[in-house]
């Protein structure tokens, strides 16, 4: 059997981190897998989706580690649209760091097992949709195989 259903999120500012275990939890229930898994995806080149525990200052210390790694503002040839000429968009932002973040931190989906109709998460662990660039609507789906 396979199950699918595609969901929206507005992100709330630059390095957002929304928690979206519940969701991934609720499809799950709904398709009447028992044992299978489950496939989190989103389409979007500065977003993550990613399985991490979710503590009270996990977005803070990881927004800060990523300063770091691509820090806001720096000069990125992404940025400079006097040399970049493809893959544009109109009002096309300056996100280059978000762009690196994702290349470093990033992926664009996770696999869960599904055993006995539930998420085989520990108990601490969250299925978290992570926004590197700035706040707007996005999409993300989930896909359950399984019997």
């Amino acid at each position: 059997m396979i199950f699918f259903k595609d969901f929206s999120v507005t992100t709330g500012e630059r390095f957002d981190v929304v928690d979206i275990t519940d969701d991934v939890f609720s499809v799950v229930q709904a398709s009447g897998v028992v044992n299978g898994t489950v496939l989190v995806f989103c389409p979007h080149t500065t977003c993550s989706i990613m399985v991490t525990a979710k503590q009270p200052h996990l977005a803070e210390t990881l927004r800060s580690s990523m300063s770091q790694v691509a820090p806001e503002h720096e000069y990125y040839a992404h940025d400079d649209l006097d040399i970049r000429t493809e893959n544009l968009v109109e009002n096309e932002p300056a996100n280059a760091p978000a762009h690196i973040m994702n290349a470093v931190m990033g992926k664009t989906s996770e696999c869960v097992p599904v055993i006995g109709g539930r998420l085989s998460l520990a108990d601490n662990q969250r299925i978290l949709f992570v926004e590197f660039d700035s706040a707007r609507a996005r999409q993300y789906c989930i896909q359950i195989t399984g019997e």
